[in-house]
């Protein structure tokens, strides 16, 4: 589901937006690693290189996100992986540049972050035992086997320097048995790559929002992960867009901060983030949000500087370029979901290949020398 149309611009032009008044950036040095994922505007083999452009210019890091579903099989027996799943590894390791850190970001379950991943779509194995493995709580050992199975194999391919094994694992909608299962499942998980990666950074993620369910379930989670790692889209969650104005000057004061305090001993990063930069109308959701490119521009200002403050270890946005064309193809094959429009128009990039505000400022950050 996850680019680009790549702009180089000159020396010059970089000067000049780093001495803009709007952006006051003292500091010459940075915590955080800065990236994107490969998330193309198109599905064209043209996007995809453009994607890859943009991070091997613009990023110190790539986000190898993986949210396709799990060969349970495959991955228990070290069986033959799908075709397609082997293809885009090999694509992903040939199109980023050499000596590009990597993070690897792998969903343990479905989008609705709430029930198991689904089984690969691309897997040929029998709809039998797809549906076994489907069957399966998250208790079980042998499904526990599989998924570490998984990112092992993804591990050894992309060579990682951070893991981040349960995407999006604290959902207010949870029901608390069935989370119970899953943090059952990550404790085991977490164990076990330790043991083998000692001295690989592991983490699971945390959507941030404001209800009590979500940070509770975070906070029984910290235990299993290295650092505290957010997935922010706040235009669609916070409580001050809630008439439609998403100025991230409105935000509730520690909105980040409640997450990241869940430990004093644990660096943070942001896993993922975006901010949308034109309206987002989505009337299935019963969305109905204002987007500017100036207020997207601010809240990058403000989750740089953020990192900064919290000496953050990595920043990742998730597009870098809106993918309206990406949505009329896949409108085009009959596999649509509104889902796809939420984060539509957070790219860096417009449609149209011009650089929003927020690029600038990325440029800005990225060009400070990246400390350890």
């Amino acid at each position: 589901m996850k680019t680009k149309l790549l702009f180089l611009f000159s020396v010059l032009l970089m000067a000049c937006s780093s001495n803009d008044d709007t952006n006051p950036i003292e500091v010459e040095n940075r915590s955080f690693y800065m990236g994107v994922t490969s998330w193309p505007a198109d599905l064209t083999i043209d996007e995809v290189n453009k994607a890859y452009e943009f991070i091997n210019t613009n990023c110190d890091i790539v986000s190898h996100h993986f949210d396709d579903g799990i060969p349970y099989q495959e991955a228990f027996t070290s069986d033959t992986m799908p075709a397609e799943f082997v293809q885009d590894i090999q694509t992903r390791k040939n199109k980023t540049a050499v000596g590009k850190k990597v993070f690897l970001s792998i969903s343990a379950l479905d989008l609705n972050r709430i029930q198991k991943a689904r089984y690969h779509e691309k897997s040929t194995v029998s709809t039998e035992i797809k549906n076994q493995w489907m069957q399966l709580p998250f208790t079980n050992p042998d499904l526990i086997t599989a998924y570490v199975n998984y990112v092992n194999l993804l591990m050894d391919e992309l060579n990682p320097i951070y893991v981040n094994f349960g995407v999006e694992s604290n959902a207010a909608t949870w029901n608390s048995a069935n989370f119970n299962d899953y943090k059952y499942f990550l404790s085991q998980v977490y164990q076990q790559l330790k043991a083998t990666h000692p001295t690989i950074p592991f983490m699971v993620s945390f959507m941030v929002d404001e209800s009590t369910e979500g940070y509770n379930y975070a906070s029984q989670l910290v235990q299993y992960t290295d650092f505290i790692a957010l997935s922010a889209y706040p235009y669609v969650v916070v409580s001050s867009s809630a008439n439609g104005n998403t100025n991230p000057a409105n935000f509730p004061a520690n909105f980040f901060e409640r997450f990241i305090n869940l430990s004093t001993t644990k660096p943070f990063v942001f896993a993922e983030t975006g901010y949308i930069a034109e309206n987002l109308v989505v009337p299935s959701f019963n969305l109905n949000k204002t987007g500017t490119a100036e207020w997207q521009n601010e809240y990058l200002k403000k989750i740089t500087q953020l990192c900064q403050d919290k000496k953050a270890k990595m920043l990742i946005w998730f597009c870098h370029k809106d993918y309206d064309a990406a949505i009329e193809t896949i409108q085009d094959l009959g596999l649509y979901q509104d889902l796809f429009l939420l984060w539509r128009d957070t790219g860096f990039i417009d449609q149209n290949g011009n650089a929003r505000p927020s690029f600038y400022t990325w440029k800005t950050w990225l060009n400070k020398t990246k400390t350890e």
